[in-house]
């Protein structure tokens, strides 16, 4: 188990982190703030003595799955002066109802997710890697698929959301 002392220095600065990749007026800030939740989180892995996962937050989210963020982003084309705009009353609701939402998840999931770390912790013939793939892709199966679908979610909306209406041409 981490040290309270390696832990929470690192669970500050990933929270600060991911304010700062909501609130960044730019695109490619956001990014790259983006970039430092995932190593930090790849930290938090790696004092776990979860190397192997830490290895593939590394190379999969903050190499692979950040690189086609800043594809499409660069694709979009989005002008820096154009994300001035405050969040309005529609939107800050829809935020507070989807963190609502996910809270109420998380609380359903809690206990869950304590029972399958004690079945873990009792399992001592099978390595680190075994039981966190045995764990993800029989208990958390639907929640790994949801995310991905989440992720993809993600990109379409932002494409639709950073779409230029085009200029009509009289004929």
């Amino acid at each position: 188990m981490t040290a309270p002392l390696v832990f929470y220095p690192l669970a500050v600065l990933i929270l600060i982190a991911s304010i700062m990749v909501v609130s960044a007026r730019s695109a490619i800030i956001s990014a790259l703030f983006l970039v430092l939740d995932l190593f930090l989180l790849a930290c938090v892995y790696a004092s776990l003595q979860a190397h192997f996962v830490a290895a593939i937050q590394l190379l999969v989210y903050a190499g692979a799955i950040l690189v086609l963020f800043l594809f499409v982003i660069m694709l979009l084309n989005v002008d820096p002066n154009e994300n001035k705009r405050r969040l309005r009353l529609p939107e800050t609701f829809a935020l507070l109802v989807t963190l609502a939402v996910f809270g109420l998840i998380g609380l359903q999931l809690l206990p869950e997710q304590l029972d399958n770390v004690a079945q873990l912790g009792s399992t001592t013939q099978t390595s680190n890697t075994t039981a966190v793939g045995m764990l993800l892709f029989t208990s958390y199966l639907w929640p790994f698929e949801l995310a991905s679908f989440l992720i993809l979610l993600a990109m379409v909306a932002s494409v639709v959301i950073a779409k230029k209406p085009r200029k009509s041409t009289p004929s």
